[in-house]
């Protein structure tokens, strides 16, 4: 599961195949490949890794409801990405839907849609999450997957292992 050359494997075949699916030209996929110490990330992947449920609820005032639905992934998972498609606010109500891309345990990728809804600034919130499109393969989802981005979300997970500020995981 946490291996160096499993998730080398998993994050490569992503990026190669946004070369087709969102017309990168394999000069910049290998380069922002490049840029990527998998030894880091996948430290940095194993400390935020946690359990995703299909439906949560949770607030901050004290004796807020709390719940977790049933898990979506069936394992833990990271969240690697985040894309937001839309948002609507009615005076302290905020609901909005989000794509996210997910890599779990095994190694294999999920894109997931949230709808989110929150209250008084995130005093209380509920979250829905599904698998998007087929299988949840990134590409063919809702998800505008840009690697650049990606990318910068990736060095930036690996930063606080590289200033010292995250355990080192045995892999």
């Amino acid at each position: 599961m946490y291996t160096i050359d499993s998730l080398e494997n998993a994050i490569r075949d992503l990026y190669y195949s946004g070369i087709a699916s969102a017309d990168y030209e394999s000069a910049s996929v290998e380069a922002m490949l490049d840029s990527i110490d998998f030894f880091t990330l996948l430290q940095a992947i194993r400390h935020h890794v946690r359990m995703v449920h299909i439906y949560t609820t949770q607030g901050k005032a004290p004796q807020s409801f709390t719940y977790r639905s049933g898990e979506l992934f069936g394992q833990r998972a990271t969240r690697l990405y985040e894309d937001f498609d839309q948002a609507h606010q009615n005076g302290e109500v905020m609901a909005g839907r989000t794509y996210e891309l997910w890599l779990l345990e095994d190694m294999s990728l999920a894109a997931v849609a949230c709808v989110s809804i929150g209250y008084d600034k995130g005093v209380y919130v509920t979250q829905y999450r599904e698998i998007s499109g087929e299988c949840g393969a990134p590409w063919d989802s809702g998800l505008c997957l840009n690697l650049e981005e990606l990318t910068s979300n990736l060095l930036g997970m690996c930063k606080p292992f590289s200033e010292c500020n995250m355990p080192i995981y045995e892999l």
